[in-house]
């Protein structure tokens, strides 16, 4: 028994716990090529190429996981049609606001009430092979059924919501340090 706070306490087992590694969807801080989604601050003089694009200032993302896990976000919250091909997509800083409030507000439901009916719509291209290693989606779902998939998608939900805070907590930032500036949008950019 736990003194402190008077809870039960497993008794251990004849083995050490084997846990398999969480994985993390790639992002980072930066413009970073092979990452292929780009968000970054933008004001009339770097859209005008009176400015320097602030490729140090840019939230990279893993391009797979962006279309698979983030595009509903997107399409919901982007005004006007989405361009490929590296082409360059406004978000006005009050949208970009309305964006990331959702994406918390889907974050604590994954997390909390898994089968909200206001998830539908975002967990509709969740699978199992974004969330795994390679390796692990080969041992363990290759052969596995899509109900074993789809429970997995579950348990690794952290891995999503994870995922879905980073970009959130950045474009926040983002924000609230450019639009004092004069900066007026998110740019973002992906390839196809």
């Amino acid at each position: 028994m736990n003194e402190e706070t008077g809870a039960a306490v497993p008794e251990s087992t004849s083995g050490p716990a084997v846990f398999e590694k969480q994985i993390e969807i790639r992002t980072s801080r930066g413009h970073v090529k092979n990452l292929r989604f780009w968000f970054a601050p933008v004001s009339e003089a770097i859209l005008n190429a009176d400015a320097d694009w602030l490729e140090d200032e840019e939230l990279s993302c893993d391009n797979l996981c962006m279309h698979e896990l983030f595009m509903p976000f997107i399409r919901r919250f982007f005004k006007g049609t989405f361009r490929w091909r590296n082409e360059i997509n406004l978000m006005k800083f009050k949208d970009v606001r309305k964006m990331t409030a959702e994406i918390r507000r889907i974050s604590d439901l994954l997390e909390s009430d898994y089968d909200h009916p206001d998830l539908t719509y975002y967990k509709k291209n969740y699978s199992i092979d974004l969330l795994v290693s390679r390796e692990e989606y080969a041992r363990t779902y290759l052969e596995a059924s899509d109900a074993a998939r789809q429970a997995a998608v579950r348990e690794h939900v952290g891995v999503i919501t994870a995922f879905y805070l980073t970009i959130a907590d950045y474009l926040d930032e983002m924000t609230d340090r450019y639009k004092p500036l004069g900066f007026h949008a998110i740019a973002i950019c992906a390839p196809s």
